[in-house]
């Protein structure tokens, strides 16, 4: 069955390679946001995990080294690519679909224990149909752990105010509440841009209550004493949270 296409679809194909190669190297994803996910997640020995928007499968690799039963979901024919060649390269046993997160026509419903969305929710098209979906595939009882850039500081109109020596002086914020989206580059390294997309946290928040989730846990993470020497940018997290972590468990 072919799979439903959108333009986040598109965006994020056509810059996979770089997206690959960003993710590699990348600071907030290597020694905050990957480690902090694994660690909240806990032990996952013999539970079935789908990793939503799993890119080139670096999370579905680590979960399945921890003994669970995963299956990635891009919907990025390049990254889906690179994830199963990298799997195979290193002997691990993970199947991986293609498909949208608002349209996983090839996911049998109520088939997993836990789904993991890491840093992917935020970029969908279609917000709401992607948490019908996830609700869809969930066993009663299982849950969605989902990391996301913070709301109320990832308007494109957001920026930090530096002083004359180029110090840091304070975030500032305006548009929060326009839903929007627009062509960015993650990096300078890039060669063409990514669509970006802003929502406030009502939209975040909502669409998964209306589905009947029930919100377990909420988190800003901060660096601790032992990740800050691991990167100079990981000071400006002490001051706001660029990432918000979120459980919702299906009753």
């Amino acid at each position: 069955m072919p799979t439903r296409d959108d333009s986040s679809t598109r965006s994020w194909d056509g810059i996979a390679d770089d997206w690959v190669a960003h993710a590699d190297t990348n600071d907030y994803r290597n020694d905050f946001l990957l480690p902090r996910m694994l660690q909240l997640l806990g032990d996952v020995q013999g539970l079935s995990i789908l990793d939503l928007g799993c890119g080139e499968g670096g999370y579905s690799r680590e979960l399945t080294r921890r003994g669970a039963r995963v299956v990635g979901v891009d919907g990025s024919p390049r990254l889906i690519e690179v994830a199963r060649q990298r799997t195979l390269a290193q002997g691990l046993a993970i199947e991986y679909v293609r498909a949208n997160a608002s349209a996983m026509d090839d996911v049998a419903p109520t088939s997993f224990d836990r789904v993991v969305a890491a840093m992917s929710l935020m970029d969908v098209e279609d917000y709401e149909g992607a948490v019908s979906e996830v609700h869809r595939v969930l066993r009663p009882g299982g849950d969605l752990w989902m990391s996301l850039t913070h709301p109320c500081f990832s308007p494109p109109v957001s920026r930090w105010i530096r002083d004359e020596a180029g110090l840091l002086q304070f975030f500032s914020v305006d548009r929060y509440f326009d839903r929007t989206a627009w062509d960015s580059r993650i990096a300078p390294a890039f060669r063409d841009p990514v669509l970006r997309r802003h929502r406030p946290l009502e939209d975040y928040l909502g669409a998964p209550l209306r589905q009947g989730f029930l919100l377990r846990e909420l988190r800003e993470p901060n660096p601790t004493a032992e990740e800050l020497p691991k990167s100079a940018r990981f000071e400006r997290l002490t001051r706001i949270p660029y990432f918000l972590f979120l459980r919702w468990e299906k009753p």
